[in-house]
This record gives structure tokens, C-alpha cells and sequence, in this order.
């Protein structure tokens, strides 16, 4: 099994199922019950970090466990964490800024960015790409293989299609690989650049591949594997992984960059709109959609929910933004396969238990 597939099966399971504290927010009790919840996640194993950001603010900042099993180093907000297919949600809104400043179109093919003229791969379009409905496989390949994003494409179109793009939803990390080769190509640049250079605008430094790890903050085990030998196989990620996993960054660093996507400094507010607009329903149940990069979901009593999250053999993660109470819950953790999808439903179960 892939570590990307046991983040698939991580995505199907959540659609079944030393703080610091704003004064104005703390009144209504809420964050308390979030450190009991947190420290009573903490007693049944969770190991990590979590945030929370009300109206734009930190409020809570919070790490259980060791980030480093050598020096016995605890976790915090400069902790790098694989982020897994959170990668995806950075994806999603770099493509979404080339379509609103109209450089790329949603129905654009992807034998405008590759030779693969005449070939099923060829007649795809970016919208099917980012909403999961292109018709393939999930990869093509192990994480931990050491191979590029151009040979990915060429390995994809020889892959047969498991269905006519267009007429069904199926989860697939291969297709935001595709994302990242197309926007290479249509760019110029690498994909890390391209992301780095438009999280730097927020301030978000620590998060992208092999040009931000930092051994001395990376996760890392009794044995001394970092990410790097963990996530990526010991080199830097193959094409398998980026643009849909495999991406490195921080508590603090998440904070910064998703509280600018949620207001529109990330990406301009008609880019952040059209990556949250509610395009395909994952389950048929009209519950829970896929936008660009994230999960639509509508809930009577708390409105309106972006998220998504991420697993591998190594990690979890989980962010969580509650658009009409203005709440984003973040929660990392370096261990398989749901510590941080639990945590952060807890969280918002026990800060809104209405």
C-alpha cells in the first residue's frame, strides 16, 4: 500500500465520521474546553501540535511529545512536519490564481502543456484535475521512488484511464502531480519555487521540499531519520509526491499562510473563492464537496467548512476552518494514522458543543 493511498483511506474515514488566550474570545469559555480536550487527547497518545487562530489571532499554541527522539527536544511551532495532502490545498490555490488572472483556463487540456497529443492523458482538463474527476488512478508509483515529474506524465499517459473524465468523482493524488507539471510548464519555474515564492509573501518560509528542510527542526526519530528518510526516501521527493504530498511545514508557518488564503492575502479573494466553490459531491449524499485543494461542507448549526487533511506511515494532519465563527483549528502530529483528523474533531465538538 502507498503512503498516499492510506491518505485516501484517511479522507474516507473523516467523511464517516503552554497556551496563549485572547481575553474577548476566552469569556465565552471555549477555550478552555479546547485545553481540557487537548490535554485528554494528549493522555490517549496524541503526539504533536496544535493551533488555533480566532479572527485572524493565535490563540492557542499548544505541543505534546518530542519532536526530536535524540535530544528530547519537544515540539513547536517551528517543528517541521510532513504535511501530506495538505500539499494538495497549496496546489489548488496556485492553480486557482493563474485561472482568475486568466493565464490558465479551467477547461485548458493537458496536451496544451505536454507532447501527449492523441492520447487519453492529453484530452483532460485542469478542472478535472482539481476536482478528482480525470478519470485515474491514484498513482503511479511509491512515494519514495526517485523520479521526476516529467517522467511521471509520461508513466500517467501509458496508464489506462479507469474511467471517462468528467462523470465521477474517485480521489486521486497522480492528478495534483499532473497540477504541479503543468504549472512548471506553464511557468518555468519548479513547483517548490513557484510555492515558495508565493508563501514568502505571507511570511511562510518554512514550508516547500528540500530547499526549507532544516534537519535540527524536522521530526525526527530515535534512529536520527528526518523527513527526508522518512517521507521521501532519503533524496529529494520524487514526482510522485509533489504537488500532492509529501510537502513540509510548520504549526506556525500553516497559521500564517491559511489565515492569508482565508483573507485574501495569500491569493487575491476572487482566487480564494473559486478554490472554495463546492464543484464535485465526493460521497452522492450531498454532504461534503471538493473544491480546489479542499472540502466544501455545509453544517446547520456551525455553516460553512473548508478542510482537508493528510496521512502517510509517518504522519497526520488536519486543518480545519470554520468560516462563519471565524476559527481555524490546526493540528500536526508525527504519528499514523488519524492522531491529528481526532484532535481536531474533538476540538471543534468540544468549542461548539451545540
Amino acid at each position: 500500500m502507498t503512503i498516499n493511498s492510506i491518505a485516501s483511506r484517511l479522507k474516507a474515514f473523516l467523511l464517516a465520521f503552554s497556551l496563549t488566550i485572547s481575553p474577548c474570545y476566552a469569556a465565552e469559555n471555549k477555550l478552555d474546553r479546547a485545553a481540557e480536550t487537548f490535554e485528554s487527547q494528549r493522555a490517549k497518545g496524541f503526539t504533536g501540535y496544535v493551533i488555533i487562530v480566532h479572527e485572524g489571532k493565535i490563540v492557542f499554541s499548544q505541543g505534546a511529545g518530542v519532536a526530536d527522539a535524540q535530544s528530547a527536544t519537544p515540539f513547536a511551532e517551528t517543528t517541521q512536519f510532513d504535511i501530506a495532502s495538505i500539499s494538495k490545498t497549496i496546489t489548488g490555490l496556485l492553480v486557482a490564481e493563474e485561472i482568475t488572472q486568466g493565464r490558465i483556463k479551467p477547461d485548458s487540456r493537458l496536451d496544451m502543456f505536454f507532447d501527449i497529443a492523441n492520447m487519453p492523458l492529453g484530452e483532460i482538463t485542469i478542472q478535472q484535475l482539481l476536482t478528482h474527476t480525470a478519470g485515474l488512478v491514484d498513482v503511479v508509483g511509491e512515494d519514495s521512488e526517485a523520479i521526476s515529474l516529467q517522467n511521471v506524465v509520461k508513466r500517467a499517459a501509458q496508464t489506462p484511464l479507469l474511467y471517462e473524465p468528467g462523470t465521477q468523482y474517485r480521489y486521486s493524488n497522480l492528478g495534483y502531480s499532473l497540477l504541479a507539471a503543468a504549472l512548471e510548464q506553464h511557468l518555468g519555474l519548479s513547483y517548490e519555487e513557484i510555492a515558495m515564492r508565493r508563501l514568502a509573501a505571507v511570511n511562510a518560509y518554512s514550508t516547500g521540499y528540500a530547499k526549507v528542510l532544516d534537519r535540527a527542526k524536522s521530526v525526527r526519530r530515535a534512529d536520527g531519520r528526518t523527513i527526508c528518510e522518512m517521507s521521501w526516501g532519503g533524496h529529494p521527493p520524487g514526482g510522485n509526491l509533489i504537488g500532492n504530498g509529501g510537502m513540509i511545514s510548520t504549526p506556525g508557518d500553516m497559521a500564517r499562510w491559511l489565515s492569508a488564503f482565508s483573507d485574501g492575502r495569500l491569493v487575491s479573494a476572487e482566487a480564494r473563492d473559486l478554490a472554495r466553490t463546492p464543484y464535485v459531491d465526493e460521497t452522492g449524499e450531498g454532504q461534503s464537496f471538493y473544491g480546489y485543494g479542499l472540502v466544501v461542507e455545509e453544517d446547520d448549526t456551525l455553516g460553512t467548512i473548508f478542510w482537508h487533511n493528510g496521512g502517510s506511515r509517518q504522519f497526520n494532519s488536519h486543518w480545519r476552518e470554520l468560516l462563519d465563527k471565524d476559527v481555524i483549528i490546526i493540528a500536526l502530529s508525527d504519528q499514523p494514522p488519524s492522531q491529528a483528523d481526532r484532535m481536531v474533531l474533538a476540538l471543534q465538538r468540544a468549542m461548539f458543543p451545540d
